[in-house]
């Protein structure tokens, strides 16, 4: 499964989560992380060492990136995209399987979605707002 696999992924790299964390396999076919007992500041939860996160320094893609300049949020973009694009040939392969394919953002989201999906939230009461907000973007 991709949660075996994810765990053994972690293990390699030198990942170590608390005991007090337990990972299950999503229906989406990622990880949820659940405490399972209450956390306090300052409680140690997991422990990741630098080498294991994919950033735009430690992607196959890293010298692109610096000769393109580019920064923040889109460099992280072309790094888990470049990474994504090797498979199974990337370190963080059985890491980047459980990430969605595309994650839906509110901003985008038909008139009838935004109805349905914020229903009875607290974004609902601030809906007229962000009606606003997605005639600015999407116009």
């Amino acid at each position: 499964s991709r949660l075996r696999a994810f765990e053994s992924w972690m293990r390699k790299h030198g990942v170590v989560c608390s005991d007090v964390l337990r990972l299950d396999a999503s229906e989406a076919g990622g990880v949820n992380v659940r405490a399972l007992a209450a956390l306090r500041e300052g409680d140690v939860v997991a422990t990741i060492p630098r080498r294991a996160c994919v950033t735009p320094r430690t992607s196959g893609a890293a010298a692109a990136i610096k000769d393109a300049q580019l920064g923040g949020t889109l460099a992280l973009a072309v790094a888990v995209m470049y990474e994504r694009a090797w498979g199974a040939e990337s370190p963080w392969y059985d890491y980047l399987r459980l990430i969605p394919d595309c994650e839906p953002v509110l901003l985008v989201w038909s008139e009838d979605e935004v109805a349905r999906l914020l229903a009875g939230t607290e974004l609902d009461k601030v809906k007229p707002s962000l009606v606003v907000s997605r005639g600015v973007y999407v116009s």
